[in-house]
């Protein structure tokens, strides 16, 4: 279970968290995405909105990492077939 399922999880919308945290709801979404990660200050607040342990938040993963390096992938590139 990612951030994203635990905030469904516990009842809380985008807004209704930041708005808790004292973050723009576009701040959940990048935490959710995994562009960015919960600051220090953030983290105690998140944990305990979100009924976990900082261990247990820290558990959590955050978005659809890729590798460090990998390209996203386009939808509309196809490769052409190798002869």
């Amino acid at each position: 279970m990612g951030l994203a399922e635990r905030r469904r999880a516990v009842g809380y919308s985008q807004e209704t968290l930041a708005h808790l945290l004292g973050v723009d709801r576009t701040t959940v979404g990048r935490w959710e995405s995994g562009r960015v990660f919960p600051q220090p200050p953030q983290r105690r607040g998140l944990a305990n909105a979100l009924g976990l342990s900082l261990d247990e938040l820290d558990c959590l993963p955050l978005g659809s990492r890729r590798p460090l390096g990998a390209r996203p992938r386009n939808p509309r590139h196809r490769e052409s077939p190798t002869r």
